[in-house]
This record gives C-alpha cells, sequence and structure tokens, in this order.
C-alpha cells in the first residue's frame, strides 16, 4: 500500500507518493498526535479477518513505526485522540455483515499500552467520532447490514462514563465528522446499509461550547 499526500507549501496542488503503510487493509480509522498519524484496525476481508494492528507514520521521517497491538481486532472503529491518548471506539468483529460492537479501547501512546474503558451504549460500527472540550462525540453507524443509527453520544475520559444527547435528524452509517468552533458537521454516509444510499446529507449539531477568542 501506498501513502499518497498533497502538498500545501512549495508545489501547490499536487500528490506526491509516500512511504506505503507496512499493512495493507480498509476498514482502518486514523488520528493526528504530536504530528504523527495513528492507523488502527481494519481488515484484510469483509468475512472476519480483521486486525488489531497499529501503525504510527511520521511525516517528518516517511517512515512507519509498529506499535502495541490493540487488545480487540476489529474493522471500522473510529478512533480520536485526547491528551496523548487515543480512544479506539465500536467497529466490527464478525462479518462485515454482522453486528457492531460497543467496545472502547484507550491507548496510552507514552506508555504503549492498551487499557479497556466504558462500554458505548449504543453497539455500532461504521460511526464517526470527533473531539470537542475534551469530549468524544460518538455520532451514526450501524450493525449489521442495518439498521442504521442516528444516535449521539458523548465519551468523557476525565470520568470513563457517557452521556446521551439529541438523535442527529438523518440516521446513516459511514459518515465523517468534522468539528469548527464547537460545533460538529455530520456529512455524507449511508442512509441504508443494503443496497447502500449514499447520502449528501450535511448536518451540523451545536455542543454548547464556545471556544476562547484568541486575543
Amino acid at each position: 500500500p501506498q501513502l499518497v499526500l498533497m502538498a500545501a507549501h512549495g508545489q501547490a496542488d499536487t500528490w506526491t507518493t509516500k512511504a506505503g503503510m507496512p499493512t495493507g487493509r480498509w476498514g482502518v480509522s486514523t488520528c493526528v498526535v504530536g504530528g504523527r498519524i495513528y492507523a488502527i484496525g481494519g481488515g484484510l476481508d469483509p468475512y472476519g479477518k480483521y486486525l488489531s494492528t497499529l501503525e504510527v507514520y511520521d511525516p517528518a521521517t516517511d517512515t512507519w513505526t509498529k506499535k502495541a497491538d490493540m487488545p480487540t481486532a476489529r474493522a471500522y472503529p473510529s478512533a480520536s485522540a485526547i491528551n496523548g491518548k487515543i480512544y479506539a471506539i465500536g467497529g466490527v468483529i464478525g462479518s462485515i455483515a454482522g453486528p457492531g460492537i460497543s467496545t472502547v479501547e484507550e491507548y496510552d501512546l507514552a506508555a504503549d499500552t492498551w487499557t479497556r474503558k466504558a462500554n458505548m451504549p449504543t453497539p455500532r460500527k461504521c460511526l464517526s467520532t470527533s473531539v470537542v472540550d475534551g469530549k468524544i462525540y460518538a455520532i451514526g453507524g450501524a450493525t449489521g447490514f442495518g439498521p442504521v443509527f442516528s444516535a449521539v453520544e458523548v465519551y468523557d475520559p476525565a470520568t470513563d462514563t457517557w452521556t446521551r444527547k439529541a438523535d442527529m435528524p438523518t440516521a446513516r452509517e459511514l459518515l465523517s465528522t468534522s468539528a469548527v468552533d464547537g460545533k460538529i458537521y455530520a456529512i455524507g454516509g449511508d442512509v441504508v446499509c443494503w443496497p447502500w444510499t449514499p447520502t449528501a446529507t450535511v448536518e451540523v449539531y451545536d455542543t454548547g461550547f464556545v471556544p476562547l477568542e484568541e486575543p
């Protein structure tokens, strides 16, 4: 597998091939901590050959490093980072048509160790997570080939607890979310697992958090 990056400076609007990820896989989740990209989990086939692999890419050196395996091998988890720790949430462990899981595991970058945390209330795969004000918002997802979920559940690492929030108006899986100024934007996804029914819908969730303005 190869990693392709788009240059932001110098040769603008161009792509460059970088060192390939050591383990080719789909259904992988990534997040960034300290300028490095952590690639977690994924699958080799749709019938349960899933991975616990954690590999880290350093753009400064164009190199990959293997780290401690995640305890639960799975595809389609969602990973988010807070305070030097990465949280791998949900996913699927059986056939791609199987049920989603509620498993949450925390990776400590400094210790290179994993710890089991409180389960997510709604077991699901193909969800998306975003961080606002030190909390992780787990949004959407699915189980098996249906149903798809509109659930929004918030994980607080400080207390290892989950809280249910207002449902997303459009239930969907395989969406992408991003946080801007205390609001989370839910973009695209599938509104039916099978046959796959993509949507262009964009909805924004107001978390109530107001970032401090820079002086």
